[in-house]
This record gives C-alpha cells, structure tokens and sequence, in this order.
C-alpha cells in the first residue's frame, strides 16, 4: 500500500496558523496575570499555602502574649494603687487617733494645773519660785506618750496695758520703767520707749485724740494695707502688739525673751484682762527687776541671787532701807505698783503620743476667792 503524500501548505495558511497560536499564548498570558493579582490581593485566610497559615499563627501568637503582659502590667499599677490609698488612710486614721489622745490629756493637764493653783493659794500667802506650780515638768510619761510643762507667773512681767492708766502720772512712771526696761535688753533701742507707749496707748483708750506727737489713732492705720482701726479696749494677747504702730518683730522677739531659764525663754511683757497690775518682785525676770530702780544697788543682786530659796513675804520690805531693800520712792515705784502675789498664770503644755504633738497654751485668773477660771487657750502659739 502506497502512503498518502504530504499535502501541500500554502503560504496564507501558514500565517494564519502562526496568529491563532499567538494569541492563544497571549490569553494564557493574561489569564496567568490576573490570577496572581488576585491571588496576592485576596485576604489572608484566602491564600493558598502552608507558609501563609504559619505566618498569620505566629503574628496572632505575639499579639495574645502583648495583650497578657499589658494586663498584668495594668492589674500591677491597680493593685500599688489601692495598697498605697489603704495605707494613707491607715496612717491618717492613726494620726486622728493621736491628736484626740493629746487633747484629752492636754484637757487633763489643764484641769490638774487649776487644782495646783487652787491648793497653793491656801497654802501660801505669797508667789514665787519656790511654790509647786513654778516647778516644770520636763517628762511626764503617759500611754503611748509623755507630757512636759511649765507653769509661767503672768504678773512677773510688765503689763502693756498699764499704759491705758488713766492717772497722768503713772502713765510716765509706767514710760519711764519700759524706757529702763529697753535699756537693760540687749539689742533694744530705749528711745523707742516713748512713742511705742503712747500709741500703745491709743490703741487702748476709748478716745480718737493722739497722745502726742507719737500717738496713732484711726488714721494712721486706715492708710495700711489691708487698712484697720484702733480696738479702743484692752490688749486680749501680747502678739496684739504687733499691730501698733512702732512695734517691730525684731523688738518684740526681745522683749518676749528677755531672760533665760533652764526651761526655756522668759518673757517680759505681757497683756492682761485689767489695768493697772503689780508687778510680783519673786517672778520678775531680772532686766524688768532691775528696770524698777534708776540705779540698781548691790542689794538687787543679793536679792537676785536668794530669792529662789528666800522670796519677799512683803512687798513692801523692797522699800526698807539697805542692804535689805532695793526699791526707792525717789524712782517713782510705788509699793501698789510691786506685789509677791499672783492672779494671772499661763500653762505652757506639750503633749506627745505616738507620732504627733501637742502644744496648749491656758490663761488662768485665779481670784482672791472662788475657783480658778480659765480665761482662755490657744494652741502652738501664746
């Protein structure tokens, strides 16, 4: 059998075929690229592939761990918080605690001094250093705590007040006194003595007119600022005279400590409820003793050195003649003007329990008769 031969191709069919397969690879090429773009832009649970599953696992896992230690981290701030808020409060109700203990014993104190005060007077017709209300206490031991103390003679300074006398002439005895007094204080100046008194004693009396040239009334306090007005009473505390005109800090810490003890700083002036008021010659501090004579003799300085262990029964043995006494009517001092007995007293108490601290300050009358009254309190300042 003969084979079939070869039919032959004509040119026009070869181009045509050579078309149709070139656009077939062309769709092929097409098709291929638009399913890798949809392949890379499908989500990632879409793609195909092992890679891709482990790939998404191990970012979920990062995430889950950040989370958790986010967590933990944020309980950790809440729990320091919520300890350190307890702990606050634990202190805070601990301190309330101490104070209300301080002040009930504080409250306790001040009723034991009025009964020390009360007994000394029936035992004694006289004040002085070596009663048992001038004995400080420098521990007293308590619950949780201890309690010290003083007790100070009010009447053993000079009364600002006395510069409200409405008698002329012991007005300028009472100048004159305050004038030594500055004299015998290291640091003050005498020539303040004059006009410090007369606007003390505007701001005392019950008039608007100015004592002098050196008084000050209405008007010169309106023009401070803030602007105030003379009271026209009585100074209720010491520190009141920082208000008048002529008064510095500087000054005033001199006076209120004048002299020194082994309990602590004397003060020499003070403000009582009434005026005028003796000065008790066993209490004075020595510049205000020694600013009751124009020239002290050696008398003072005997007296001075005994009165601990032999105080004046009367005042008037100051005026004997020396070497007993140490006083001269010469000096303008009056016998009404010096006294050995007290009304007027002042408790300095601090009280500490626990980790607080107390401080009371009680003004005390104690009248010739009846109870002893207490005039009035402050705390951490006299």
């Amino acid at each position: 059998m003969k084979s079939a031969a070869a039919r032959p191709t004509s040119p026009g069919a070869t181009r045509s075929t050579a078309k149709v397969r070139s656009e077939c690879y062309k769709k092929i090429t097409e098709n291929i690229f638009a399913l890798s773009f949809i392949t890379a832009s499908a989500p990632p649970e879409a793609r195909a592939g092992g890679l891709s599953r482990r790939l998404d696992r191990r970012r979920e896992t990062g995430v889950a761990l950040v989370t958790a230690i986010l967590v933990v981290a944020l309980a950790s701030i809440a729990a320091a918080a919520i300890l350190s808020a307890a702990n606050i409060a634990i202190h805070r109700a601990g301190n309330l605690q101490d104070s209300e203990k301080a002040w009930w014993y504080a409250d306790g104190v001040e009723a034991w001094v009025a009964t020390i005060l009360e007994r000394d007077a029936k035992d004694n017709s006289t004040d002085s250093f070596k009663d048992a209300w001038a004995k400080p206490v420098d521990y007293l031991p308590v619950d949780e705590g201890y309690v010290k103390g003083r007790i100070d003679d009010l009447q053993g300074r000079f009364n600002l007040n006395n510069f409200g006398d409405a008698d002329p002439q012991r007005y300028k005895v009472y100048v004159a006194l305050f004038e030594r007094l500055l004299q015998n204080i290291e640091g003050a100046d005498p020539s303040q003595a004059q006009p410090l008194a007369a606007a003390i004693r505007d701001w005392i009396d019950s008039d608007s007119d100015p004592t002098g040239y050196d008084g000050a009334e209405d008007s010169e306090y309106l023009s401070h600022a803030p602007p105030y007005r003379t009271p026209n009473r009585p100074m209720e505390s010491v520190s009141e005279v920082l208000a008048v005109k002529g008064m510095t800090r500087e000054l005033y810490d001199r006076l209120t400590h004048c002299a020194s003890t082994p309990a602590g700083p004397v003060s020499c002036i003070t403000a009582l409820p009434v005026y005028p008021t003796a000065i008790n010659l066993n209490t004075a501090p020595e510049p205000l003793l020694r600013a009751l004579s124009k020239q002290p003799t050696g008398a003072l300085d005997l007296f001075l050195r005994d009165r601990n262990i032999k105080p004046l029964e009367n005042a008037a043995d100051a005026f004997n003649a020396p070497p007993a006494g140490f006083l001269t009517a010469a000096d303008g001092i009056t016998q009404k003007m010096v006294t050995v007995q007290s009304d007027f007293f002042l408790l300095r108490a601090e009280v500490f329990i626990g980790s607080g601290r107390l401080a009371l300050y009680s003004f005390y009358w104690r009248p010739s008769q009846g109870a002893t009254i207490v005039l009035g309190r402050s705390t951490d300042i006299e």
